[in-house]
């Protein structure tokens, strides 16, 4: 009885431990954030993605020059959090620490959009949805 206390005990610490862990936390930008044009067009794509329902996440450079997101085109999908993975796909492309702009439609920074273009590196990734055997096959 008390085994298996602490290997219920050690696989909560276990589920805790990874649902902190996560990309590194993106520095604060210095300024207000300006997306490039192609940055834009990323986010007007996947704005047409998640619409009003659908979840997602959209994350930025600092810069405002390379972006990633990911959504789900169901209202469910295999994962808890999107935040985390668009911003490791941000982080890969960007090689820094990334910010997330947008959780599902909804903006969380401020930003305005440069009128200058340059090159950035964007990507996206959609969920796999989760099906439910309805029917117990």
């Amino acid at each position: 009885m008390l085994q298996a206390s602490r290997i219920v005990t050690g696989l909560a610490l276990l589920v805790l431990a990874a649902c902190t862990a996560g990309p590194a936390p993106a520095p604060s930008p210095t300024g207000p954030l300006a997306i490039s044009p192609q940055t834009e067009g990323e986010l007007s794509a996947y704005l047409r993605k998640v619409k009003v329902t659908r979840p997602g996440a959209f994350a930025v450079s600092p810069d405002g020059l390379n972006s990633f997101y990911t959504w789900c085109d169901d209202t469910a999908c295999a994962t808890a959090n999107y935040s985390t993975p668009a911003l490791r796909g941000c982080q890969a492309l960007a090689g820094t620490p990334c910010i997330v702009l947008y959780v599902r439609h909804e903006p969380r920074l401020q930003y305005s959009k440069s009128a200058t273009p340059a090159p950035g590196r964007h990507g996206s990734e959609e969920q796999r949805r989760i099906d439910y055997d309805v029917h117990g096959r």
